[in-house]
């Protein structure tokens, strides 16, 4: 199957309800095949089923945190761009790109929470460029 003719995909995982239904409304307009995930328990599954080119991945979530369910998705090998979003400290994000770098994994890039809409297509449209020329 050649995916560089199918539409590119992308992943949320975010505990926020409110939260991932905006990001897929943007992502959506910019073109992209959407699936969200609200339980972080469930990220797993949904990476492996779903293969997403692109995963955006919140930091803070209750049960399992981002560092441990980007380590998860890390140890499947599955070739996907990561942005991180967080409204959490630098030290923290630096150690989940650090995750990321260890799995051989990047760049990885940060969205600052709360972020704008503009801030979010600019990022998604950049990462969508870079997927198709690779």
């Amino acid at each position: 199957m050649n995916r560089g003719l199918e539409k590119k995909r992308l992943l949320v995982v975010d505990d926020q309800v409110s939260l991932t239904k905006i990001v897929s409304t943007i992502a959506t307009e910019v073109g992209l095949d959407v699936k969200s995930v609200n339980d972080p328990n469930r990220a797993l599954d949904e990476f492996l089923d779903f293969r997403p080119d692109i995963l955006i991945l919140d930091m803070v979530m209750p049960e399992k945190d981002g560092i441990d369910v980007l380590n998860e998705l890390m140890l499947t090998g599955i070739d996907t761009n990561v942005i991180l979003t967080s409204g959490f400290t630098e030290s923290y994000t630096r150690l989940a790109a650090s995750v990321a770098d260890f799995h051989n994994k990047g760049p990885v890039r940060v969205l600052r929470k709360p972020f704008r809409r503009d801030q979010l297509m600019h990022l998604l449209r950049e990462v969508m460029t870079e997927t198709t020329s690779a």
